[in-house]
């Protein structure tokens, strides 16, 4: 897989140990960020007749002390709408240590309370069938010794997360989508992939999985099975898919506690630099996981409180009065 694609759009669907190494980092983010913006605002506010001193002063302008309050008020909002979930993972992660894991996980389940919603829709690049079962719709289980989280439910190209618990997770059609490349696409050789987002773009969506449907209706017509791409799943390829997903239950859990952040993400490289811009490399990803933007943006906050308090503590020679 493209390293670029694999940091922008899926770092943790690669195995259950990614998977909750993500669900702990996106927790974590969301906490620094929190922390991060009320220390930048808390500094801003203790020292900010000595910051506004230094500016006028100086050739700063004093609107750049307005701009840092605005996005630490920013980024705090953005955190603090994450906080009270990432505690909620820590108070879990806590309580596990001391009543064991099974009754953390019972006691997370019960937390997170009925679902909210049908649960999000992906399109595959391969219609995906099983042996037994051929042209038929089809299930799997997403459950562990905790409770169930769902079921997957899978009709031709079109994958859903039906939720037993909270919204369900776009992140988990993403890691099956790598667990029937790893199972049978390999063997097959089909290669395996989310194509269409019903989170981020349900029409086109729906147009992908409606000339998916016509293609292999048509190939069912033609008696030409291989007239659209699909993937043949045995019994013991499902098998081994719903134990791969019972090893992600409790890090779906985690997730369910933190917001779910759905965009596209679109980055350039200019050739002519700014202000002149003349031309630039685009690339863009239908989808984008929020944990790399979440991590620069924490760097950032990091970095202009420390420039804040550098400037406090180590101020600048300027003129006098």
């Amino acid at each position: 897989m493209d390293p670029l694609k694999q940091l922008i759009e899926e770092p943790g669907a690669l195995t259950p140990r990614q998977y909750a190494r993500r669900a702990r980092q996106l927790a974590a983010l969301h906490l620094a960020l929190a922390f991060g913006a009320v220390t930048g605002e808390g500094v801003l506010f203790a020292r900010g007749k000595v910051l506004v001193t230094l500016a006028q002063r100086s050739n700063v302008e004093t609107l750049t002390l307005a701009f840092f309050a605005v996005f630490f008020a920013y980024v705090g909002l953005l955190g603090l709408r994450g906080a009270p979930g990432a505690l909620r993972v820590v108070r879990f992660a806590l309580l596990a240590r001391i009543r064991g894991r099974e009754a953390a996980e019972r006691a997370k389940h019960e937390a997170l309370g009925l679902p909210r919603g049908d649960g999000p829709i992906a399109a595959l690049s391969v219609v995906l069938e099983r042996q037994d079962s051929p042209a038929r719709p089809f299930e799997l289980a997403v459950q562990d010794a905790a409770g169930s989280m769902g079921r997957l439910r899978v009709d031709g190209a079109r994958v859903q997360h039906a939720p037993h618990r909270r919204d369900g997770s776009a992140n988990l059609l993403a890691y099956f989508a790598r667990q029937v490349d790893q199972v049978a696409g390999r063997r097959q050789g089909r290669d395996v992939d989310v194509v269409e987002w019903g989170t981020l773009d349900d029409e086109a969506t729906r147009r992908f999985l409606a000339l998916a449907e016509f293609g292999r209706n048509l190939g069912a017509a033609l008696g030409r099975d291989g007239l659209w791409p699909r993937v043949v799943l045995t019994a013991e390829d499902c098998a081994e898919l719903e134990r791969r997903l019972a090893a992600i239950c409790p890090a779906l859990r985690d997730e369910g506690f933190l917001p779910h952040w759905e965009y596209e993400a679109e980055h350039k490289l200019p050739i002519v630099p700014e202000p002149l811009g003349l031309a630039s490399l685009g690339r863009t990803e239908k989808r984008a996981d929020p944990l790399p933007s979440l991590t620069a943006l924490a760097l950032v906050v990091a970095l202009a409180t420390a420039l804040l308090a550098a400037l406090i503590l180590y101020p600048p020679w300027v003129p006098g009065k």
